[in-house]
C-alpha cells in the first residue's frame, strides 16, 4: 500500500482549478490519511467547543473531547482552558458541565484550583523529586469569538480574530439569541460534507429544489478571504425567513456560519472515523422572531439537513468503488472546494 506522503503528493498544486483532478479518493477512506489530518490540521485549528452563557458564572465549568482530546474550560474571574486530564494517573478530572470550586480527580483525590494549579496530591509519602507547582493541569490556547469558547490544540496559534476578521461586514451578530442545537451523524468522511458546502451552489437546484426555488442561483458568488471562503446568493425577495439573501461562510477546516435573514446557524464538522462524521448545528434568531417562526424554520432546516445527509452518503459509498479515484472541478463554481483541497495538500505535506 502506498505512503500517506505518496497519496497526499497525487494532488498536484500547481495545476490550475481548470486542469486539476479532485483529490484522489484515498483521502476520504484511509484511516491512515485521517490521522495524519488530525495532527497536522485539526487539533492546529481553532474549533468552537462551548458558548460563552455556559460559563457566566464564577465557578462554572464544561468539559468534553475533541478527537481524543479531553478539555475542560473554567471560570476563575477569566475564562481558562486545559487539557481535562490529571497529572498523576490520567484521569479526567471533571465531567459534563456544572459549577464547582475546584475540580477534584475522581481516581486518587487530586484537587486542582479552577486555575490549574495542583492544591493537593494526598498521600504522596516520601515521593522525591515532586513540585506541586509543576503538575497543574497543562493549559490549551482559548479564544472567545462571537457567542463561542474556541480552542486550539497547538502551542502558539494564530489569532482567531484575523481569520475571521472578513466576518464582520457579513451580519452583525447583536439581537441575537441562541435556540437549540441539533446534530446530525453521517456515513461519510467528514470533507465529503466540507465539499459539498463548498460547492458554490453547484448541488442546490438539484439536491435541495424546495430551498432553490428561493435563492437567486445566478447570482451566486464565492470568494476566498484568507483562511475564509465566503458564498453569497440573493433570494427570490419573497422569503420571510431568507430575507434579501444569505450568507454562507466556512472557515478551515470545519466549521461554517450561515446568515441569513433573521437567522443564523453554525455548523461544526467532527470526524469520528473515514467514514463516519458528526455536524453539530447552532441555531441563533433574532429577538424579534415568534416560536411560529422558529418552528417553520428549524421544520425547513431539518429537510435541508437529511437532503445534505443522504447526498454525502452516497458519496462516501461512491468513493469506496473500484469505478472512481479522482474527479473534476466545475471552474466557476467550486472554487471553495479548490481551495479547501489545496489547504489540505499543502499542511499534510
Amino acid at each position: 500500500m502506498s505512503s500517506v506522503a505518496e497519496e497526499i503528493a497525487r494532488f498536484d498544486l500547481s495545476l490550475p482549478m481548470a486542469s486539476s483532478p479532485t483529490p484522489p479518493s484515498s483521502w476520504y477512506v484511509r484511516p491512515d490519511i485521517l490521522e495524519a489530518e488530525k495532527e497536522r490540521i485539526l487539533w492546529r485549528s481553532w474549533q468552537p467547543v462551548a458558548r460563552v452563557e455556559q460559563l457566566r458564572e464564577k465557578g462554572a465549568f464544561v468539559s468534553g473531547s475533541f478527537l481524543e482530546q479531553p478539555w475542560v474550560i473554567t471560570r476563575d474571574g477569566e475564562l481558562r482552558a486545559f487539557y481535562n486530564v490529571c497529572r498523576h494517573h490520567a484521569a479526567l478530572v471533571a465531567q459534563g458541565e456544572g459549577c464547582a470550586a475546584q475540580l477534584t480527580c475522581p481516581y486518587h483525590g487530586w484537587v486542582y484550583d479552577l486555575d490549574g494549579k495542583l492544591r493537593k496530591a494526598p498521600r504522596l509519602g516520601a515521593v522525591k523529586e515532586f513540585q506541586r507547582e509543576q503538575y497543574g493541569l497543562k493549559p490549551i490556547a482559548l479564544e472567545v469569538w462571537g457567542p463561542w469558547v474556541w480552542l486550539n490544540f497547538s502551542p502558539s496559534p494564530a489569532p482567531l480574530a484575523e481569520q475571521l476578521a472578513p466576518l464582520a461586514g457579513q451580519g452583525c451578530l447583536d439581537g441575537l439569541r441562541f435556540v437549540t442545537s441539533r446534530s446530525y451523524e453521517l456515513e461519510c468522511n467528514w470533507k465529503v460534507y466540507v465539499d459539498n458546502y463548498l460547492d458554490g451552489g453547484y448541488h442546490v437546484e438539484v439536491a435541495h429544489q424546495a430551498l432553490a426555488a428561493q435563492l437567486d442561483l445566478d447570482a451566486y458568488k464565492t470568494s476566498v478571504e484568507g483562511s475564509l471562503v465566503l458564498q453569497m446568493c440573493g433570494s427570490d425577495g419573497a422569503s420571510e425567513r431568507l430575507g434579501d439573501g444569505a450568507v454562507y461562510a466556512w472557515l478551515y477546516p470545519n466549521w461554517m456560519f450561515n446568515r441569513y435573514g433573521p437567522v443564523l446557524d453554525t455548523n461544526w464538522v467532527i470526524p469520528l472515523g473515514p467514514d463516519r462524521c458528526l455536524t453539530v448545528f447552532e441555531y441563533f434568531f433574532d429577538e424579534s422572531c415568534d416560536q411560529e417562526f422558529i418552528d417553520r424554520s428549524l421544520i425547513a432546516s431539518h429537510q435541508v439537513q437529511l437532503e445534505d445527509v443522504d447526498i454525502c452518503q452516497s458519496v462516501q459509498r461512491g468513493l469506496r468503488s473500484q469505478g472512481y479515484d479522482v474527479g473534476r472541478y466545475a471552474p466557476s463554481l467550486e472554487i471553495g472546494e479548490y481551495s479547501f483541497h489545496h489547504w489540505l495538500a499543502r499542511d499534510l505535506r
